[in-house]
């Protein structure tokens, strides 16, 4: 029963850079007693020697004999006549997870290697065997504890140069400052409101700050959770986000509702920090987690962009909805 790999697999831990071609391999008219001379002779020269290969005048594998069968046979027998013909066996190709759990299926201690015209190749010994289960062991052990390893393409600061790493950064930075002059702008189209409502000047910072504060908690629990969970639910994990930022946003709002009327004794100062506020605190959820989100769907590292970008589009957003508030109430 032979197992092929599929040829137009991507992985790039392929059978055939792991198998070896050092194995006990002799036809399958040799004489058991030939064989065991064999071994003993060149036993060093082997890196594995569970199984014999048995094969015929074209190098196609035609059977197998374990070294613990091999020794019960009397020495005139040919291999031939004692060899197992059901051989399990897959190509050079084929990924060595599926050859490791082969192995472990069908309780053997290596697996042969052979082309689609079943001419052998090698064999994957048992330490591959063994060091491969290993692995996918401790990895799911890792899984069922929730430690995974992430997925998030990230810049590496040792194995970049300092030019490369200015390449990454720099771009994003600029567009943030290119924000922020935007912003400036905007909040000259308000200079009116301003110049009536002097006290709104003293206030904005603190929106901008709340605000911007906001979508740096967002990023920060999006790009871990990202890099812990692999398959994270965006969608509930955005729902669940976005109550608990909705709670923060009502305490924080009519907390500085009350402090501003007790502070300037005006109820429409009062509604206006809070609404702004409030609606501030809500859009960052939009802002912190939607973005570094896609970023790690298009491959970008959300470290490089989301932070220049984010806390742009949030500031303008803050500025906007405060001024545009205050001009309404006031």
């Amino acid at each position: 029963m032979k197992k092929r790999g599929a040829k137009n697999q991507t992985h790039s831990k392929w059978v055939e850079k792991m198998m070896t071609k050092k194995v006990p391999i002799v036809s399958v008219n040799t004489r058991i007693g030939d064989i065991k001379k064999l071994l003993f002779k060149k036993t060093k020269k082997f890196e594995t020697i569970n199984y014999v290969y048995l094969i015929n005048e074209h190098d196609k594998l035609k059977g197998v004999i374990s070294i613990k069968e091999l020794f019960r046979q009397t020495k005139n027998k040919k291999v031939k006549d004692v060899m197992t013909k059901k051989i399990i066996s897959v190509g050079p190709h084929t990924h060595i997870e599926k050859a490791t759990y082969l192995a472990v299926k069908h309780n053997i201690k290596s697996v042969p290697v052979v082309d689609k015209d079943n001419v052998f190749l090698g064999a994957i010994s048992n330490d591959d065997i063994l060091h491969e289960t290993y692995k996918k062991t401790r990895v799911s052990m890792l899984h069922l504890a929730g430690v995974h390893r992430p997925k998030i393409v990230v810049d590496n600061v040792f194995k970049l140069s300092i030019w490369q790493s200015f390449k990454h950064r720099f771009p994003w930075l600029f567009i943030g400052l290119l924000g922020g002059i935007a912003a400036a702008k905007i909040i000259g189209l308000f200079e009116n409101t301003l110049k009536e409502n002097i006290i709104l000047a003293a206030f904005l910072p603190l929106i901008v700050y709340v605000s911007g504060a906001m979508v740096t908690q967002m990023q920060a629990f999006i790009i871990r959770d990202l890099a812990m969970n692999s398959k994270l639910n965006f969608i509930k994990y955005f729902f669940r986000q976005f109550g608990i930022v909705l709670l923060i946003g009502i305490f924080a709002s009519i907390s500085l509702c009350v402090i501003s009327f007790i502070m300037f004794g005006e109820i429409v100062i009062g509604f206006v920090l809070s609404i702004a506020l409030f609606t501030a605190i809500v859009s960052s959820v939009m802002v912190g987690l939607i973005f570094p989100y896609t970023l790690s769907k298009m491959r970008f590292d959300p470290a490089n962009a989301s932070g220049p970008i984010a806390a742009i589009i949030q500031d303008i957003l803050s500025i906007v909805v405060y001024f545009s508030v205050a001009t309404w109430l006031m």
